[in-house]
């Protein structure tokens, strides 16, 4: 990573922000260490993110939810001889599933399930708010250290 970033620079960074990988949290912390200006890093995040990888994952979406396209990937699954139509049947069946579950939402929130989501959501949820309250109790020890040390300096 270092390497490419060093080496190759913005071209690296939006090579790595264009892809839904892990890499550019990577590319992102080489960066900063090797103090890449913010704009070349801001520039390529934003071409990666916002335009190359929006597009690929769109394209993805809807050759994916395609009738026709799915109807033909299931057939050549099913001209496997001998294990065509055993692996082609739960796939036909997992994708009328998750057709099902995104068009038909639940009323009570949770969905099939549920209950592990639920749960892992609210612990994001408070690993979030523990991140925000440290923050700010840093950011006041910051403060009452410098209000201090102002304070020792005017005595003085």
């Amino acid at each position: 990573m270092e390497d490419l970033v060093e080496k190759v620079g913005f071209w690296g960074i939006l090579a790595c922000a264009s892809i839904p990988n892990p890499l550019f949290d990577l590319a992102g912390i080489t960066c900063g260490h090797f103090l890449v200006p913010f704009s070349t890093f801001f520039g390529a995040t934003v071409i990666g993110k916002a335009i190359i990888k929006v597009h690929l994952q769109m394209t993805f979406v809807i050759l994916a939810f395609n009738e026709e396209l799915l109807d033909r990937v299931v057939m050549l699954i099913r001209a496997i001889p001998k294990y065509g139509p055993t692996i082609s049947d739960p796939f036909v069946e997992l994708m009328n599933h998750q057709k099902a579950t995104l068009h038909n939402r639940p009323a009570d929130g949770l969905s099939e399930g549920g209950i592990v989501a639920f749960v892992l959501e609210k612990f994001v949820m408070v690993m979030v708010i523990y991140f925000v309250v440290s923050i700010v109790n840093s950011m006041a020890q910051s403060y009452h250290k410098r209000i201090s040390k102002e304070k020792l300096k005017i005595k003085s």
